[in-house]
């Protein structure tokens, strides 16, 4: 007997899908049976992730979209509802990364990273919370980062955009369970992606590969996995957790 799709006949919106992290979970949230509204601010990027749902019979629509615009959220939440009828599932990866001591750290610098890393989760999360409401209920994941939880040198910006994910998270939580709403995120360590070996050498690779237990950078199907696990009904009895995909590395 072929099990049921865990997905099949829901909806999905994934932001920061045009590569990395949020292209490999639009992927397996569409080979799981779900339909997809992929928006990234690199609208070739989406479009690509889109075709490669497609090229397996998945259903997707690419949106171009800046989580730092309110009415661009609303526009990919629109989408959803016009092309697929509903939303049930909104997954938020969209971030960037930016390194620099904090007193060397300008406050342009500091705004940019809050702005895409916080200010957009929240307006994700409010947008999310309206949509899912009117439709009955559904899940919201974030990602956070291990940077959340634990200091790392040239990281203030980003860590402390972060860090109000994980508050963020539990406070929508708090606000989406009297819905039927739950609200969680993953606080991944080093990942094996386009943004971080974009900000990292091949010698930080080594370095995590020696300090985690595992003894491997995570890869983007290791977050996806997790993200999916939360948002599905496997994890219908949790809300409003924090959970570490880092090979361990937060044990020690």
């Amino acid at each position: 007997m072929t099990p049921a799709l865990p997905f099949a006949g829901r909806v999905g919106l994934v932001t920061g899908a045009g590569s990395g992290i949020g292209r490999t979970t639009a992927v397996l949230l569409a080979e799981r049976g779900g339909a997809v509204v992929v928006t990234d601010v690199d609208r070739k990027g989406a479009a690509a992730t889109v075709e490669q749902i497609r090229e397996v019979g998945g259903r997707a629509e690419p949106c171009r979209v800046d989580v730092t615009r309110a009415d661009e959220i609303d526009g990919a939440v629109a989408l959803a509802r016009d092309r697929f009828g509903r939303l049930d599932v909104v997954i938020h990866c969209a971030a960037i990364l930016r390194q620099n001591p904090l007193e060397t750290t300008s406050e342009a610098e500091w705004q940019e990273v809050l702005a895409v890393n916080l200010t957009g989760a929240f307006l994700v999360t409010r947008t999310a919370l309206t949509a899912l409401q009117a439709g009955g209920g559904g899940a919201i994941v974030h990602v956070a980062s291990r940077a959340a939880i634990r200091a790392k040198a040239h990281h203030g910006a980003y860590s402390a955009a972060k860090a109000g994910v994980l508050q963020l998270t539990q406070m929508a939580a708090l606000e989406g369970a009297p819905h039927g709403i739950r609200v969680n995120c993953v606080c991944p360590g080093f990942v094996d992606s386009p943004m971080t070996r974009g900000g990292y050498s091949a010698d930080a690779f080594e370095a995590w590969s020696g300090v985690c237990p595992l003894g491997r950078p995570g890869t983007p199907d290791d977050v996806a996995r997790a993200m999916l696990f939360l948002a599905s009904d496997e994890a219908a009895f949790i809300t409003g957790v924090a959970l570490p995909v880092d090979g361990g590395r937060s044990i020690l």
